[in-house]
């Protein structure tokens, strides 16, 4: 696992320093700098080699980005860096800079050795679904490129690996509906859990057909239900796909979803990183944040397994991350103003 990752330099990070749990939670206003954590996460995991030395920057999980656009302006950074520490070893640092006089490329080098199994977490085990992921599941196409990126870029070939592996059996771990342990069976599980409906999958030709089945038998085509219910559908195959010592990001999977669906989900997520898989949710849902409190009151998890962060913007429009400390009884010891606390200023207003 990735236990804190530190970011010098990079957009509007001057320095700040992650700590990472099983489940994570990355809060704050638009624009705050969440997007920008993940961002930073995304290009060292994109770039880490299995031995140290010098290259130039690829952009696997993320848009193109020159050097320019990427370094602190604020404070003049000559170079970004992020500083990886795993759990089973001494931190991996990547380096960025220059790597032409526009400051358009950017030249990456890389101090330490990943150990196996932080390589494999990093290179093989990453899956990310972004805020501009995909909903059309109508448009789902087959995947050229399958062996290097099995659910695409942006997620836009999650049915295909669905459809290709549906049957495939789940290991015990991930297998939360017990009767039937097909990928099938797990997905309809939480995908009537959270929705009420289930999810059918028939190849034609190079797309494929894609409907969302009512509980009384009726078929309904993915525009007809609403992109919510597409949006949890795919989190849900990405996370059960999620092998053991991987990693899903997930920005605002809150998407589109009721209240009380966004706190089931939270469970659900809950579950999966209860199973050896590491999760980061990007997200402005104060029902995700209370889900974890609630688990934490109620002893499904622990505060060893779950950690929140809050960004914000300073008057000098620098991104400061601070670690929300939570109690097991569900409580904030160290309330951020600012964070998740419009409801309540919302009934004072009416109860006043």
């Amino acid at each position: 696992m990735l236990k804190e990752y530190s970011i010098h330099g990079f957009k509007s990070f001057d320095q700040v320093c992650v700590h990472l749990s099983n489940l994570n939670l990355f809060a704050g206003a638009n624009s705050a700098g969440k997007s920008t954590a993940i961002q930073a996460l995304l290009l060292a995991a994109d770039n880490l080699e299995e031995e140290p030395g010098d290259r130039i920057m690829n952009f696997l999980h993320t848009p193109p980005l020159s050097f320019n656009e990427a370094r602190n302006y604020l404070i003049n950074a000559k170079e970004y860096s992020v500083q990886l520490r795993p759990d089973d070893q001494e931190a991996i640092s990547m380096r960025f800079s220059a790597a032409d006089d526009a400051f358009w490329r950017t030249g990456i080098h890389q101090e330490g050795v990943p150990s196996e199994r932080f390589y494999a977490l990093l290179c093989n085990n990453l899956l990310y679904l972004p805020a501009t992921r995909t909903w059309q599941l109508n448009n789902s196409s087959i995947n050229p490129n399958v062996e290097k990126n099995p659910l695409g870029t942006q997620g836009e070939y999650i049915i295909d690996y669905y459809y290709n592996h549906h049957e495939d059996l789940m290991s015990e771990e991930l297998t939360f509906f017990p009767s039937v342990r097909t990928l099938e069976a797990q997905v309809n599980y939480w995908l009537h859990r959270l929705t009420g409906y289930r999810l059918t999958v028939e190849p034609d030709v190079s797309r494929y057909k894609v409907k969302f089945v009512t509980q009384d038998g009726k078929e309904l085509h993915p525009y007809h239900v609403g992109t919510g219910i597409s949006f949890i559908a795919e989190l849900v195959i990405t996370c059960l796909f999620c092998r053991s010592n991987g990693m899903v990001i997930i920005e605002n999977p809150e998407i589109h979803l009721h209240p009380s669906a966004q706190a089931d989900l939270i469970d659900f997520l809950a579950k999966v990183a209860g199973v050896n898989r590491q999760i980061i949710v990007e997200t402005h849902s104060d029902h995700l944040f209370n889900g974890i409190r609630r688990l934490l009151h109620k002893k499904e998890i622990g505060l060893e397994d779950v950690s929140v962060y809050n960004f914000i913007r300073t008057q000098q429009g620098l991104t400061e991350g601070k670690n929300i400390a939570l109690s097991q009884q569900g409580g904030i010891r160290d309330y951020e103003p600012g964070m998740f606390e419009q409801f309540d200023k919302d009934l004072d207003e009416i109860l006043s």
